[in-house]
C-alpha cells in the first residue's frame, strides 16, 4: 500500500464524509509530514509500519520546539489513517491502536466570551441595514445553536422548522445529520431575515436555495462571516479575539454554567467523542428540547 496513494484516498474519504476544507487540508499537511518520515526510514508500504516505529515518530514530534496540541494535531490524522485501513480490512492489524495522542486530555479551550461581551457583540449590527439585519441573524444563530461555520453555510431553505423551533443540520462533521433547537431570539431573527431580507437578495438568484445569501444572491463565504464578526467585535470594544468558533465555545460554556448537561452539549455541538465535549466540565443526565430552553441565555 503506497503511502502517498492511500493518503490521496484517504483525503477523498473526508470530503465524502463531509469534514470542512480546512479540517481536510490540515489532515492532509499532517500525513505529508508523516510519509516523509517514512520516506527517510525507507519505508513506502503503510503495511511494513508498525507500533515501533509510530511510538519513534510520536517520539520526534515530542522534540519539536511547538505547542503540545500542535503536536497533536500531527498525530492524530496519523492515528484516524490506521482506524480508517482497519475499518476497510485492508490492514489485519492497527499499530496505531491504543496510541495515546499527545496532550488531548489536557487540552485546554481557548478563551469565551461572557454573557454581557456576547450580548454586547450582538447589538452592534444596524438593524435598519439589511446586511447587518442578516449578520444579526446569523451571530444569533451561531450562539443560540453553537454550530460550526461551515454548518451554517451550508443550510438551505429546507433546513428551518420555524414551527419546530429547530435547524436540521445535513452536512455535519464526519457527514452525520443532527437536529439542533433554536432559542427565541435566534427564532425572532430567522423569521425577520426570511420575511424581509433573504427574497430580496434570492430575486437575483432565484435558482439559489442556500439559506444565508449576500446582497448580490449568491450563497456567502466563510471570511465574509469572519470579517463581519470582528468588526461587531472592535464596534462593541471587546479585546478578545472573537470568531464564528468563539460563540460556539461560548453557546457551550454558557449552558454548562447554568447547570446544562455536558451529554446534551455533546448533541447540540455534534461531538462524537463525549471526551471532547468533556473539556468543557462533568457530566448529568438531561432532556435536549427542555434544557436548551431552560439554560441557553437567548432564551431568557
Amino acid at each position: 500500500m503506497d503511502a502517498e496513494i492511500i493518503i490521496k484516498e484517504y483525503q477523498e474519504h473526508l470530503h465524502a464524509l463531509g469534514y470542512a476544507d480546512t479540517t481536510v487540508e490540515l489532515y492532509h499537511s499532517a500525513l505529508n509530514t508523516f510519509t516523509k518520515y517514512l520516506t527517510a526510514r525507507k519505508i513506502t508500504d503503510l503495511r511494513k509500519v508498525d507500533r515501533q516505529i509510530l511510538q519513534d515518530y510520536k517520539s520526534m514530534l515530542m522534540e519539536q520546539k511547538t505547542g503540545m496540541e500542535t503536536k497533536a494535531l500531527k498525530m492524530r490524522p496519523v492515528k484516524r489513517l490506521f482506524e480508517y485501513l482497519e475499518g476497510n480490512n485492508r490492514l489485519l492489524i492497527n499499530p496505531a491502536e491504543g496510541l495515546v495522542e499527545i496532550s488531548r486530555k489536557n487540552r485546554k479551550i481557548p478563551p469565551v466570551l461572557t454573557v454581557a461581551e456576547v450580548k454586547k457583540i450582538l447589538q452592534q449590527p444596524n438593524l435598519s441595514l439589511r446586511i447587518q439585519l442578516r449578520d444579526r441573524t446569523i451571530m444569533e444563530i451561531l450562539y443560540s445553536t453553537g454550530i460550526r461555520l461551515n454548518e451554517l453555510l451550508n443550510l438551505t431553505i429546507y433546513d428551518p422548522d420555524l414551527k419546530e423551533k429547530t435547524l436540521l443540520i445535513r452536512k455535519g462533521k464526519g457527514g452525520k445529520q443532527r437536529l439542533v433547537p433554536l432559542g427565541r431570539n435566534a427564532l425572532q431573527y430567522l423569521k425577520e431575515y426570511l420575511k424581509k431580507i433573504r427574497p430580496r437578495y434570492s430575486g437575483k438568484n432565484p435558482g439559489e436555495r442556500t439559506l444565508f445569501l449576500t446582497s448580490s444572491g449568491i450563497p456567502m463565504q466563510p471570511s465574509t462571516v469572519r470579517q463581519a464578526i470582528r468588526n461587531y467585535r472592535i464596534r462593541a470594544g471587546i479585546k478578545k479575539k472573537v470568531s464564528p468558533h468563539t460563540l460556539r465555545r461560548s453557546c457551550a460554556t454558557h449552558m454548562l454554567q447554568q447547570g446544562a448537561d455536558i451529554r446534551y452539549i455533546q448533541k447540540l455541538l455534534g461531538h462524537s467523542r463525549l471526551s471532547t465535549t468533556q473539556l468543557y466540565t462533568k457530566v448529568a443526565p438531561v432532556d435536549v428540547k427542555k434544557t436548551h430552553e431552560r439554560y441557553h441565555p437567548g432564551n431568557n
